[in-house]
């Protein structure tokens, strides 16, 4: 049941439209360094996880972007898959030092800004796992980041459901067309995972 708090965000979203959530570096390294984000490990956060994981076994994607990587919870749950590359991005410093554990030969971390990344490679798979709701322009960076698509590579986009994400979505799919999208219901939360194609494939 939708509750007084969420109604009222809900109502002040559809009034003034999406807006990012803000956070800064500092409070990410600080909510890294002191384990914060260690909830997300627990069975009733797998839910979002396992969707992205069953597009990408489906897709079979020999190179993955992962924005928004974290400390490489994903990461650690996407080398059950044969990919030959996988490059995890996160702004936070504090969470790739925790990430880099998983690096290995195929496996790589980097420090970046979502904003900011620029790739020369090509991907088969995009990821923003639980981090569009932070980003400022959703629509500006997904038509980014398509530029950075192999010939058959997709966007996965997952978020938890919440009025913010609710306004984010319209403009996360504006310009890309749907493939498939889940939609998970996991103890008191719920969340979508979608597939975006470029309007060109």
């Amino acid at each position: 049941m939708q509750t007084v708090k969420e109604a009222a965000k809900a109502a002040i979203f559809t009034f003034i439209g999406y807006r990012p959530q803000h956070v800064s570096v500092s409070a990410w390294d600080s909510e890294y360094r002191e384990g914060a984000w260690k909830y997300l490990e627990r069975i009733n956060s797998l839910a979002g996880q396992a969707s992205i994981l069953g597009y990408c076994l489906f897709l079979s994607p020999d190179s993955i972007l992962d924005v928004g990587c974290g400390a490489g919870l994903l990461a650690s749950k996407l080398k059950l898959l044969p990919y030959k590359s996988y490059l995890g991005l996160d702004i936070s410093a504090e969470a790739i030092a925790q990430a880099e554990g998983l690096a290995d030969a195929r496996t790589r971390f980097r420090v970046s800004d979502a904003n900011e990344f620029l790739s020369t490679e090509k991907y088969d798979v995009v990821i923003f796992n639980q981090c569009m709701n932070y980003i400022s322009d959703p629509e500006a960076c997904i038509a980014q980041y398509a530029k950075f698509l192999s010939p058959k590579g997709r966007i996965i986009v997952s978020m938890y459901d919440c009025a913010r994400t609710r306004a984010a979505w319209p403009l996360v799919t504006r310009s890309m067309k749907v493939e498939d999208s889940v939609t998970f219901i996991q103890s008191e939360g719920k969340g979508t995972t979608k597939v975006l194609l470029p309007p060109a494939a």
